[in-house]
This record gives structure tokens, sequence and C-alpha cells, in this order.
């Protein structure tokens, strides 16, 4: 439907053709002419075609004419929202009604008829004017007015008509502006502002260092930011009572990047925890190359890593000073052949070409890792020997020697081959895992000294993502299956990787 004063027309006082007498109104009662020109028809909630009213020229009601309520709204809110409230009650009945004019005539269920005029009052807003004839007239009026009120948003003001009240409007006084919470206008939602501020809390809180990150501890707690965040989107819907949608989503965002970081941080410690020493007791070996070292003082530590050429463990709550001794200890078993000291770090060798290593952590300094490796074993001459011999034996049984020797020398190619492809795969992979361990220990390094770890938590995601892939080839690499060569090199190139892991931090 139009809405009043659509194409600017000028308010109208009412006239004296209402349903009350002129007797009951007062010399400055306003008064509403009963036609209106004959291009502005005007119809009736039963179908029946009115005589339409005529706007007056005068642009506000005439000095002195009080209102029932001056309400801070515009004229065309509020006459829609009267025309809603006619056409929606069970108390009265719309019967007519002029968007150009703002007049609009209606009846209660028990015969209080009445008239209501929307009258534009500039800056202070738009005023009404209600006349209503029958025994319950004023009793209908304060129940209208009421309703109207409560329709705007505004509190319950005065009653006009009841008890206490002025008789009729002649000489009352007008009533002060109601300023609605403005009808169509919402509260911003408390509830979405909370949930900003619990998202808020919920990122900090990853940031906060402490043990035995998990996977369900993390959702466990946005299960509170989640749960506001979303209920607040459902209140603040295009039909819902409040406003404040951008913030809810806002929230919703919130916690979507609290999650994000807390994923990264959960996927860091899995990391850390994987590299992590078990500060558990240990028995020392009574293998030939751990015989070649001194016992550590502590008791308690974990190792890694043992077989005939290798050995490697990490033990736990060694101060600087036991490091020092140990490593002195270790000097005197004959390690002194290329040795590289330092205060954290220790690498020599013994006549025999057995290398140790000797460090500690940067990031645990109660930590000492120590390990030895065999030195590289050359091929036994012998071996050809054996063929030859074998090649002579095979050489006095003649002809079907002969061709079982072909198929023997066939079956050698294929295995000489099947070895061959297998030692090129198992160097690749090793050769690769200590190229990612580079990648791997320099980006660690630019982590912890950033000042905007946020900023590159995908890329470690990522780099956690790679060094689990390839921390799963490795592992899966039968250690006794390998040659002595390639058994060397295995523990030539982990011995490497895991001080240059060690070094992250330094």
């Amino acid at each position: 439907m139009t809405t009043p004063f659509d194409q600017q027309p000028q308010p109208v006082p009412p006239s004296e053709g209402m349903n009350d007498g002129p007797e009951d109104r007062t010399n400055n009662a306003p008064t509403v002419p009963n036609a209106v020109p004959a291009d502005q028809p005007d119809v009736a909630s039963d179908g029946a075609t009115t005589t339409p009213m005529t706007p007056a020229a005068a642009p506000q009601q005439p000095a002195g004419a009080p209102f029932d309520r001056v309400y801070a709204v515009s004229p065309q809110q509020l006459f829609q929202v009267i025309h809603d409230q006619l056409t929606t009650g069970a108390t009265f009945t719309l019967d007519n009604e002029n968007s150009q004019t703002g007049a609009l005539s209606f009846h209660s269920y028990d015969g209080v008829n009445c008239m209501l005029t929307v009258v534009p009052q500039g800056a202070a807003g738009t005023a009404i004017r209600l006349e209503a004839t029958g025994n319950e007239s004023a009793k209908r009026v304060d129940e209208f007015l009421a309703s109207l009120d409560k329709r705007i948003g505004v509190a319950p003001a005065p009653a006009t008509h009841g008890a206490g009240a002025a008789t009729g409007f002649a000489g009352a006084a007008a009533p002060a502006v109601l300023a609605p919470n403005a009808q169509g206008v919402k509260k911003t939602s408390k509830l979405a502002v909370f949930a900003i501020i619990w998202g808020v809390l919920f990122v900090l809180a990853q940031f906060v260092d402490v043990s035995g990150r998990s996977w369900g501890g993390l959702l466990f707690a946005t299960v509170i930011p989640a749960l506001l965040s979303g209920f607040a989107v459902y209140v603040t819907r295009p039909s819902g009572k409040v406003q404040g949608r951008v913030l809810a989503w806002v929230a919703v965002g919130i916690t979507v990047v609290g999650l994000v970081i807390g994923g990264v941080f959960v996927i860091r410690d899995g990391a850390d925890a994987s590299l992590a020493t078990k500060c558990e007791a240990y028995s020392w070996p009574e293998s030939d190359i751990a015989a070649l070292l001194p016992q550590p003082k502590s008791t308690k530590g974990e190792i890694k890593s043992e077989s005939s050429d290798y050995f490697f463990i990490q033990v736990c709550d060694t101060d600087a000073k036991q490091y020092a001794d140990y490593v002195k200890s270790v000097q005197d078993n004959g390690f002194t052949v290329d040795y590289d000291k330092s205060a954290d770090i220790f690498n020599a060798k013994n006549a025999d070409g057995y290398e140790v290593s000797v460090s500690r952590y940067t990031d645990n300094e109660t930590i000492m890792s120590i390990t030895i490796q065999a030195p590289k074993k050359k091929e036994d001459a012998s071996t050809d020997g054996d063929a030859a011999k074998q090649d002579d034996k095979s050489t006095d049984t003649g002809t079907d020697s002969s061709d079982a020797n072909k198929q023997s020398d066939q079956s050698s190619d294929q295995k000489a081959q099947q070895n061959t492809n297998d030692n090129a795969d198992f160097k690749s992979t090793m050769d690769s895992y200590e190229a990612f361990i580079d990648e791997y220990v320099a980006f660690m390094n630019k982590y912890q000294k950033s000042d905007n770890v946020v900023s590159m938590a995908t890329d470690y995601a990522g780099m956690m993502k790679r060094y689990s892939e390839f921390s799963q080839k490795v592992d899966a690499i039968d250690e006794s299956s390998l040659s002595s060569e390639d058994s060397a090199y295995y523990t030539e190139v982990m011995t490497r990787c895991t001080q240059k892991l060690a070094s992250v931090g330094q």
C-alpha cells in the first residue's frame, strides 16, 4: 500500500464532519472536511467507494490544538504502524483510510467510533489526533494508544482519557515527544558482542605455553566460542528481534582463526613430542661399540638406536659440569684424532677410525646426546678368490657345467641388477631425507626467531606434514637387510641428521 504523504500532501486538522458533535469540542478543536477532490477517491474496508478527504493548505496543526501523542518518527512510518495495528488487531476494525491526508476511521467491537489524523510536526516528529464517541470511548482510546506505543517501541504513556485525565481535548497540554527505539530498528545483539569477546580470549589462549596439547582438548575448548557465535548468527537473522549480523559473523571468523592457530600448535607439539627424549631408566649396552665409551653418570635417558656398528643415546639430567667431565673421559678413552670441541659439541675419532659425537641440546641443556659409529669397512678381497675357485670347478664338468654356468651368470646378472636398483633407491631415499632435514632446520630456526608465527602457520603445517612423510619412509627401511656398505651409509646420514636436528634454535 502507499504511505502517507508520498506526494508531499499538506496535513489537515479534523473537521466538523466527525462522528462526535461540535458541541463536544472547544473553539480551538481541529476540524476535518468530509470531502476530497474527485481525483483522490478513497475506499472503505468493505470495498465501497467513499468520499475522500481534501488536504488543507496549513502545514501544521493549528496553534493551540492539542494532540494525543507526538512520536519521534516519520509520518509514513507512523501511518503504516497504525494501519497494521487496525488490520491485525481484534479490538478495532478499519473502516476507512486516506494515505494522502493521513486520516483513518475505525470502530471497536462494542460500538466505539474513532477518527484519527496523522499530522507532521517537522523536526519534532509526527503527531496524532484521536477522537472517539461511544460509552467506552475513553477506555478504548487509552487501549488503542497503549497498543500503538508498544508497536512504536516507547514506554507506555499516561492515560489521556482515563481516570485523572482531562476531559476531552480542549485546553489539554500537548504531551512530550515520545522517542521510540525506532520501528524496524532493532537493538544490537549482546550475544554477538559477547561471542566476539569470548572468541578473542579463545585465540589468545592458544598462545599460552602449555604441555600436552591434543586435538581432543582443542576441539573441547572450541565448543563454547563455536556455540556462542553460532547462536549469535541465528538470533541476528533478518527475521530475528535483534541486529548485529556482521558482528556475529566476525565472531565466527575469530573462532575459526583460533581453531587454525590451535591446530598449528597441536601439530608442532606432536612433532616435538616425536623428537622428545623419554627420560626413563636405561641399561648401558654390553656391545663392543658401546664398550668404547665411558658410561655417563646419569642413569636416565633413552637409547635411540643400537647395532654392532652404531650406537645413539640421549642422556637426561646432565648439567654443564657433567657434560664437560664426560667429554674429558671420552678423550681419555682415546678419542683425540681430528677432534673438534666447543662448549656444547665435541666430535673426534680414535686410532681405529671409530667416530664419536657428544653434544648438548640448546632447547634443553639437561639432555646430552652421544653417538658413536664404526669406521667404514673395505670389501674383502677373498670374495673374488672364492668366485675364481668356483669357476675352476665348473670348467672340469664339461658341457653340462658350461650350460649351468650360463644360467648362473644370467641369474647373477639379474640379482646384481636388482641389488643395484635397490641400492640406488636406498641412497636416493637417504639423500632426499637429509636434504629435507636441511630445509627443515633452516625453516625451524626462522620460525623460532619470527615475531609473527601466525603468518607462517600454513608453511609450518606443510613442513610438519612433509616431516611425517619422510620419517615414515626412513622408518620403513629394514636395517637388517642392508649390505655393510648401505648400513654404513645409513648410519652416517642418520648421525648427520640427528646432529642437525639438535642444532635447531642454537
